[in-house]
């Protein structure tokens, strides 16, 4: 301010000096005014230095506090930004405008001024999060996952590679895009854009890809009784079509996608590949995990709720193949304006979303940003666990020794655990087991079809099938 004012003092223009130290003109024109009057003597500080309520240091506190309820899920507005001020600023004894003591609520002139002191805040629209998702992706279970994954890894070297580790996930594919924001005059009150029905149509789209950033055909479940192949019209070549009246994937239709799976990905005992996807009830199967032992199929699940961090397919996939998606159907509407769009175009519209979205750099930093492939189990930062540090209580047992934690949980030699069967045969599985079933595991038993079905009523744990090779029948 004072190189400015010294600068309009010995003739430069106000307005052309204001520009150049990016000063308002008017600000400028007050100082210069007030150094002709008061010469030396005159403050070049502005007013806001004296009439400030926190410090530096304070605000920066607020700051830190803000942004990490951001990240903890729990973010606040700005009425709760200026609730917060007023009572940090009131059980410090600070100084402030009686309008807060008044109101109970720092003023709005406080937080436009908060607001431009600091950029990093911003005012964002938050997206929608249930608590069980918040809570569940902690390291406990996370760790748990990678513990299954690096002990699948060391059991078949040949996934080391990525060459052999594929993800599978469906996806919502509707006869009704989603609405893109266009351009409209000012002021409108209200801006429409076409869609071909009130409500869509939902296909189901079976996505497979692999870390070396390849992908095999997709699956396609249709909301019909029978499927029709004309159902496949202009899809991605190699597509399965599957039929359904909910348009859901079901347990029977997941064994053809597994069949589908086996055939493209020349799967066998000899040539084994890992198989990731989330554990929801139509993928655990007996028929359809009795198909992957047979084959060679080693079958990993993610933790529940931990599919946005840990599921490849959503990581960094889903989102642009959703954009491509609903992109060809906007690019359909406007040139066919009179015509709707139904379940029997959908497959050329997953085709062009596919050839846009499933490419190998995508595909590529969706295993990564996972930390699957490369294998990162230190990928997630302590910021990543922060919501679900809301739900963290102590242990009302107290401390519990290393013995007692050895009772608690499945642990031998090479993190496997022995399970003889009826036969004499040694089968080996891993499953995270949680507290709930620890009962049915202090006797050895064969794991049967029978078992498993009980297995996923009482747990979502995540399920490891381990495939040792020819000869053995075991999970």
């Amino acid at each position: 301010m004072k190189e400015a004012v010294s600068c309009v003092i010995q003739g430069a223009k106000c307005r052309m000096v204001a520009k150049k130290f990016n000063l308002s003109h008017q600000t400028l024109a007050r100082y210069v005014q007030k150094y002709k009057q008061l010469g030396e003597g005159a403050r070049m500080r502005p007013n806001y230095e004296v009439r400030k309520v926190f410090s530096t240091e304070q605000e920066k506190m607020l700051v830190d506090y803000i942004i990490k309820s951001a990240q903890m899920m729990y973010g606040l507005t700005y009425a709760d930004i200026r609730n917060l001020a007023f009572d940090l600023a009131s059980k410090n004894d600070l100084q402030r405008p009686a309008s807060w003591d008044e109101h109970e609520s720092a003023g709005k002139e406080w937080l436009v001024g908060f607001m431009k002191r600091h950029k990093n805040l911003s005012l964002r629209t938050a997206e929608g999060c249930s608590l069980g998702r918040a809570i569940s992706f902690n390291p406990t279970n996370v760790n748990r996952f990678y513990d299954l994954l690096e002990s699948v890894i060391r059991r078949f070297p040949q996934f080391a590679d990525g060459t052999r580790v594929y993800n599978l996930d469906e996806k919502g594919t509707e006869t009704v895009q989603k609405s893109a924001k266009v351009v409209a005059e000012t002021g409108s009150s209200q801006v429409s854009r076409i869609k071909s029905q009130e409500r869509g149509t939902l296909v189901t789209t079976c996505a497979i890809i692999c870390a070396d950033g390849t992908y095999i055909p997709p699956a396609m479940v249709f909301p019909r009784v029978k499927f029709k192949q004309h159902m496949l019209n202009g899809a991605v070549p190699g597509t399965l079509g599957l039929a359904n009246k909910t348009g859901w994937m079901t347990r029977k239709l997941f064994v053809e996608v597994m069949k589908h799976f086996i055939k493209h990905t020349r799967t066998s005992l000899e040539n084994p590949s890992l198989l990731i996807y989330d554990n929801h009830e139509s993928h655990l199967s007996i028929e359809a995990l009795d198909l992957a032992k047979s084959n060679g199929v080693t079958v990993l699940t993610i933790p529940p709720h931990c599919s946005n961090k840990l599921q490849p397919l959503d990581v960094a996939v889903f989102r642009s193949f959703g954009n491509a998606y609903d992109a060809a159907l906007n690019s359909h509407t406007l040139q066919n304006p009179n015509t709707n769009i139904t379940i029997y175009q959908v497959a050329e519209f997953v085709k062009r979303a596919n050839d846009r979205s499933m490419t190998r750099n995508n595909i590529a930093s969706s295993f990564r940003a996972t930390g699957i492939f490369p294998f990162d189990r230190n990928i997630f930062t302590e910021e990543d666990f922060l919501p679900s540090t809301v739900s963290d209580r102590p242990d009302p047992a107290g401390a519990e020794t290393e013995e007692t934690v050895n009772q608690t949980t499945i642990e031998t030699s090479d993190d496997f655990t022995d399970v003889r069967s009826a036969d004499g045969c040694v089968d080996e599985c891993y499953s995270v087991i949680d507290q709930d079933l620890q009962k049915y595991i202090h006797e050895p038993w064969k794991i049967s079809g029978c078992y498993l079905s009980s297995l996923r009523n009482f747990s979502k744990a995540p399920i490891m099938l381990i495939n040792t090779g020819a000869g053995h029948d075991q999970w």
